[in-house]
């Protein structure tokens, strides 16, 4: 009899044990179920175009970006940049076998694709590769015309001279002595270092001084119009 009470106390034992093992079973795989299911909605949700390939290179699964993004998606099973995405001006399929073999993340930061560029990222990890990819063509043609305008605006700069200092006028004629030491006109220096074109009038003092009758008519037109 003791011997069965014994026994009997040792399976009990072994229950208690055998469920402690399997709440411990039950919590393993809870928080596995949890990593699992927040991995494929960072997976699948990430606005970045993102193609699982295995360790040959083929494709496994495609995320939500990607499917959404408007391009041609590939087709499971393909070979990626060998099937599809092979129009790189580089050649990523052995850019991509490289990563994969090595075990070592690469990233191209302005790849060309056709008529856009793009950034992708080759992360290989045991199973294959993860590549994630962007469309930064806005970008770069908002640098370009970024570019282009500030070279526009140098251009302009250039085309532009400031006068400054002293001016060597004489007191009489009004003429200014250049850098060389030969007098010229007013407007002929000005116009020769600035983009300043002039006309040329008759101020009130000099027409009444040189046209007096003319000026006296004016007057008068101007009195009786006002």
């Amino acid at each position: 009899r003791k011997e069965l009470v014994d026994e009997l106390h040792g399976l009990r034992q072994k229950v208690l044990e055998f469920r402690q093992l399997q709440d411990e079973h039950d919590s393993v795989l809870c928080r596995l179920e949890q990593k699992e299911a927040f991995n494929f909605a960072l997976f699948n949700y990430s606005p970045v175009w993102t193609v699982v390939v295995d360790q040959e290179g083929r494709v496994v699964r495609s995320n939500r970006a990607k499917r959404q993004s408007g391009s041609r998606l590939p087709n499971i099973g393909d070979v990626m940049y060998r099937d599809y995405a092979s129009h790189h001006t580089i050649d990523m399929y052995k850019e991509m076998r490289e990563c994969i073999d090595s075990g070592e993340k690469r990233t191209f930061r302005e790849l060309r694709y056709k008529n856009r560029f793009l950034t992708i990222t080759i992360a290989p990890f045991p199973g294959g590769a993860i590549i994630t990819s962007q469309d930064i063509t806005d970008r770069k043609q908002a640098e370009h015309d970024r570019e282009r305008l500030i070279e526009e605006l140098r251009n302009a700069l250039n085309e532009v001279e400031t006068l400054r200092g002293f001016l060597p006028i004489c007191a009489h004629c009004k003429k200014i002595r250049d850098d060389k030491g030969f007098w010229t006109n007013v407007e002929d220096y000005i116009s020769s270092r600035s983009l300043v074109d002039f006309s040329h009038t008759y101020c009130p003092g000099c027409a009444k001084e040189l046209y007096p009758e003319i000026y006296e008519k004016r007057l008068k037109k101007s009195m009786c119009s006002d």
